[in-house]
């Protein structure tokens, strides 16, 4: 004995757009530059990487985030190189990169919980 069951079949369909990428700063993209650096190990000499990231900390804590986003938007902005540079030789640039990640967000949780006045 056999049933048919008839289920309704929506005349429209909705499309799946996927979202909106998110776009990056020029802060955030400066950070992102430096991730590269550190990934491609052509890292420059100075306080580049602190600059970018005490520019990211000091917009996100303005914009009300909180210290937990800051170090999501973080490891967010330093996946972008992986995803767009996988090369031989891999593990040492991941762990350049790893590196580099950690300082930054060392940098920005210090940076985020400082004083205003210095």
């Amino acid at each position: 004995m056999s049933t048919a069951l008839k289920l309704p079949v929506p005349t429209e369909i909705p499309s799946q757009q996927p979202p909106a990428p998110i776009r990056l700063s020029e802060n955030e993209g400066r950070l992102r530059s430096e991730f590269e650096a550190a990934f491609n190990d052509t890292r420059r000499p100075g306080f580049e990487l602190h600059a970018a990231v005490w520019n990211v900390t000091d917009d996100l804590r303005h914009a009300g985030q909180s210290a937990e986003s800051l170090v999501k938007r973080v490891k967010y902005i330093a996946a972008i190189p992986i995803a767009f540079h996988y090369r031989i030789g891999y593990r040492s640039a991941q762990l350049r990169l790893r590196d580099a990640v950690e300082r930054a967000i060392s940098l920005g949780i210090a940076r985020y919980f400082a004083d205003e006045g210095g």
